[in-house]
């Protein structure tokens, strides 16, 4: 969705938000980032639950209703699953999602009659996707056809103007390596221990092992030797630059266990590898992983920062910046100085190529971000601001902390003798 209004949801008190194709969120601890990113993520993902609610298979013992008061409870359901109850939730709170002016959906709270201390969540859908489900509705089922199955992505795809596949990588990944023996207990407990963007990354990334066999070299050797797709060889190499000087060391799943395999031909179990490492190894694969299959993908990435010594940090977001060069979306939640200034760079090292100065050198093309592509917002006080300037995004965030510590260090040397 290119536009998205919230009204009293968790600690945003108002939001009138307009994205583009690379948008970052920063601000304090417990400020909102987390909850926007979720709320973007639940309307990149309508077109999803609207075509598992087409295509899945009626039965017998499922409750008679129409294909769109079927869709409302699935929608109802996956808002519960990703925010929580909603009875302690602000009775006048809103969710509103546009595409060119034109409201897709609208997401609020109304009263149950027969219980008034407690609500239910509610759904207004804009008319084209009514109409289209209302289209859907009683007809035949050709799903199992797998070309049938392919137009209708492409109707809803249309219908939504959203080519992109969603993907989320939450905070916390590191804790997720440590268990990783007991994944499929995890995802068995019904999301009763992990929220629902967890489980969805526990299951992405414990379906995609296998293709790790012998890590992202691997992947992309067997690739061009069983593919006739033209691949991107030369963001997928600069890629696996920015990987190796990360992590050195080479990710893989093998006999059952994610291993780095280090120099010396040994190797680390990943779950005690650094908590660095196993921060980032999967957003690496995910990177890679996407980026080599070609199809417009939006990633939303919670805190790439995390456990990484600030010159990984900004290598972590040039590989992202490379990502967002690529035809795809990219949405960061981030608290880093280090980040929000690669990113910098990356801005400006576009603007001097516009204005015919070359800083290839510096920073190369396909990691560079257009100004008019970019947008980054502060969240503070339940409020939600831009925070770029002149088509960068404002010093005062990136440098701010500096200055204080800096500010008191010299009045410490101040006070000296």
């Amino acid at each position: 969705m290119e536009h998205i209004r919230i009204r009293n949801f968790g600690p945003i008190k108002s939001c009138d938000l307009e994205l583009r194709d690379f948008a970052i969120l920063t601000g304090a601890q417990a400020t909102g980032k987390s909850t926007l990113a979720k709320i973007i993520y639940y309307g990149n993902t309508l077109g999803q639950e609207i075509f598992d609610q087409i295509t899945m298979r009626a039965s017998e013992e499922d409750f008679p209703a129409s294909l769109l008061r079927n869709l409302e409870k699935r929608l109802r359901l996956k808002f519960l699953q990703l925010f929580g109850s909603s009875w302690s939730m602000p009775e006048d709170m809103k969710i509103s999602y546009y595409e060119d002016d034109h409201r897709v959906l609208e997401i609020y709270l109304s009263e149950l009659p027969s219980q008034p201390y407690r609500n239910v969540v509610r759904f207004i859908f804009g008319e084209q996707i009514r109409q289209f489900v209302a289209e859907h509705e009683g007809a035949e089922y050709v799903w199992d056809v797998e070309e049938e199955r392919a137009r209708l992505w492409q109707e809803i795809r249309a219908l939504l103007k959203n080519p992109y596949q969603t993907v989320y990588i939450p905070a916390g990944r590191s804790t997720l390596t440590l268990l990783t023996d007991k994944i499929a207990s995890i995802l068995d407990d019904a999301g009763r221990s992990v929220d629902y963007c967890m489980r969805q990354y526990i299951r992405q990334t414990t379906e995609l092992r296998s293709y790790f066999r012998a890590g992202t070299r691997g992947l992309l050797e067997e690739t061009l030797h069983t593919s006739q797709a033209k691949l991107p060889l030369e963001e997928l190499k600069m890629l696996q630059a920015l990987i190796d000087r990360v992590l050195v060391g080479r990710y893989s799943y093998e006999a059952g266990e994610e291993r780095l395999n280090l120099e010396n031909g040994k190797y680390v179990k990943i779950n005690f590898a650094s908590s660095g490492q196993q921060e980032t190894v999967w957003v690496f694969n995910l990177l890679f992983y996407y980026l080599m299959q070609g199809q417009p993908t939006f990633l939303i990435v919670e805190e790439p920062e995390s456990h990484l010594f600030p010159n990984s940090q900004k290598l972590i977001a040039e590989a992202l910046g490379l990502f967002g060069r690529q035809k795809n979306c990219v949405l960061v939640t981030t608290h880093s100085p280090y980040i929000l200034g690669a990113f910098n760079n990356m801005l400006y090292a576009s603007q001097l190529q516009e204005g015919g100065a070359d800083a290839s050198s510096i920073v190369p093309p396909l990691q560079q971000l257009a100004q008019e592509k970019t947008a980054a917002f502060y969240l503070e006080n339940g409020f939600v601001e831009k925070a770029m300037e002149e088509g960068l995004i404002c010093n005062e965030l990136i440098d701010g902390a500096s200055d204080e510590i800096n500010g008191e260090m010299e009045q410490l040397l101040a006070l000296r003798p």
